[in-house]
């Protein structure tokens, strides 16, 4: 950048990207950093199809991807598919609450929005004439002598001629039959029973078992025979070409768009039915999820029969190193500076010091994220901003950036996880203070205690959140024993990322990062062991060096 020497200065806004994929389409197109994780998701033959990271680790800027490279790529989102008109219908809250498991029926909805709108996509059913030649199609292809297949057609003329009709209007159908089968005799036998949640609250034992009976029963009948046999034509006669392959993306699925109640079933059915999808050869349905919305749909809540051993293989864990990071700033850095001022390449230290406390600028940076894309990125901004009028970024200027983007992270971390840990805003604040590197034992009860105390007016004696929870029952009720408390806050605290652990003398230290987001077990963690807080967080939480 020699001949921008004295005549560049950085322009108050400027910035090498939005942190969110679905806001940075200027950056992304050009500075997309390929890991090779979308030649796998556009192998059919590769299992890999459920992307897990979390928030920001780039999940949605590789589906976004994938629909600039693939071909026949359907996008989907829980919002475009009306799915909240299940979480709120009075009678599937009725029977969820009995205690009857409604998943064959979430498993048969999402296999019949499926069937729809690969069906809708690949013939362009938009009418009456796209569906009747799509019906004298199918025909002509399914021969007669084949019962299984004859029954998919019949499926083919009992829904097809609603193809066309929004999501909204399918899922009511659908759910207006299962509602139909489900209340079909109960409020005969059971008269004045309100159907709705606190009309299940309200009923005797007996009764919930009763209506558990009838309900596996009504759902069981409910099931559309035919579409059971629809994978079979959908692989052997309808997508049987091996150079025409469709892809269906799914994303979106962290957002609230549904009740927590329903919307974790939902998901868990979703990822089953992309399991089942796998027998087809040409289709490959792929999904997006955060780290912290898959352990809660999977293990939070136990369903008889569902095995997540079996589902381990279809997961892409999202990983980045230092190499790939280091490549997206160039590329931003490169992109906004030519942009706007020259035509010449423009590199990281073409802006930025060499060095910052004696370690290497980049590296300075990267320690104080989850190495993922979107850390990085907020971090150069947060530097950029502070830097408008100037021709580079000092190293004092990075240290001051550095203290917005800390309490900034741990509000996003606190937001991430709000639905295990709703009060880790707060919570975390159990570290402030402490050194960046201290035993476990030195988190004394006496210590802890008056840390409680510190962050007690913000947290509710009834709070959902189990931190508070196991808190208050320490020091409040004194019900809970202090070395399993303190071990359980250490290994939430390590799961979501703000602390790593070295477990014994001997062991390395291990990071929710390296350790492909596994939790640690309650026998890993000893007084002796030692806890590193995560750099990110030095600024937020006051941390000592």
């Amino acid at each position: 950048m020699s001949g921008l020497v004295n005549k560049f200065v950085f322009r108050k806004h400027d910035s090498v990207g939005a942190p969110a994929a679905e806001h940075d389409a200027t950056f992304l197109e050009d500075c997309y950093v390929d890991t090779g994780d979308v030649e796998l998701l556009l192998d059919r033959t590769s299992p890999k199809r459920i992307i897990v990271g979390r928030t920001g680790a780039g999940k949605t800027a590789l589906l976004y991807r994938l629909t600039q490279v693939g071909h026949n790529v359907i996008q989907l989102s829980p919002h475009d598919l009306s799915l909240n008109f299940i979480a709120t219908n009075k009678v599937i809250a009725f029977f969820e609450e009995s205690g009857v498991n409604l998943s064959p029926f979430y498993v048969l909805l999402w296999k019949h929005l499926l069937v729809v709108e690969l069906i809708k996509c690949r013939y362009q059913i938009k009418d009456d004439d796209s569906y009747n030649n799509f019906m004298r199609s199918i025909s002509s292809m399914v021969k007669k002598k084949d019962k299984n297949k004859e029954l998919a057609v019949d499926y083919f003329e009992t829904w097809g001629n609603k193809f066309w009709q929004t999501t909204e209007e399918r899922i009511h159908e659908l759910t207006t039959r299962v509602e139909t089968s489900l209340s079909s005799g109960v409020q005969a036998k059971f008269k004045g029973v309100e159907f709705n949640a606190e009309g299940a609250r309200n009923l005797t034992t007996e009764q919930r078992r009763e209506i558990r009976e009838h309900g596996l029963d009504a759902v069981s009948r409910v099931q559309i025979r035919e579409l059971e046999n629809m994978l079979t034509v959908l692989d052997e006669n309808i997508f049987d070409d091996n150079r025409n392959p469709y892809y269906v993306t799914i994303d979106m699925l962290d957002e609230d768009w549904a009740d927590d109640r329903i919307r974790f079933k939902l998901i868990r059915s979703l990822i089953d039915v992309v399991n089942r999808f796998k027998r087809l050869s040409n289709v490959k349905v792929i999904l997006a999820l955060r780290n912290d919305l898959l352990y809660r749909v999977l293990n939070l809540e136990s369903v008889s029969g569902f095995q997540e051993e079996k589902f381990k293989a279809l997961y892409l864990n999202l990983k980045w190193d230092r190499k790939d990071l280091e490549c997206i700033v160039q590329k931003r850095i490169n992109k906004l500076i030519k942009r706007n001022y020259t035509k010449e390449d423009v590199g990281f230290l073409d802006v930025f010091p060499a060095s910052v406390d004696g370690q290497s600028t980049f590296t300075y940076i990267l320690e104080r994220t989850f190495y993922r894309p979107r850390d990085v990125i907020v971090f150069i901004n947060e530097c950029l901003e502070l830097c408008s009028g100037r021709p580079n970024i000092t190293a004092a200027i990075i240290k001051e950036a550095e203290g917005g983007y800390s309490l900034e992270r741990l509000q996003s971390l606190a937001h991430e996880w709000k639905n295990i840990l709703p009060d880790l805003a707060h919570t975390s604040r159990l570290l402030f203070g402490m050194q960046n590197k201290s035993p476990v034992s030195s988190l004394s009860l006496d210590v802890l205690q008056e840390k409680f105390e510190d962050i007690a007016i913000s947290l509710e004696s009834e709070s959902t959140d189990p931190i508070t929870r196991q808190l208050y029952a320490l020091y409040q009720s004194g019900s809970g024993n202090f070395e399993s408390i303190r071990n359980y806050i250490i290994r939430e605290f390590y799961a979501v990322g703000l602390i790593g652990i070295k477990t014994g003398p001997t062991d390395p230290t291990s990071w929710t990062r390296l350790n492909n987001h596994a939790r640690l077990a309650p026998g890993q963690v000893r007084p002796s062991s030692t806890i590193y807080i995560h750099p990110m967080f030095y600024r937020a939480l006051g941390i000592r060096i």
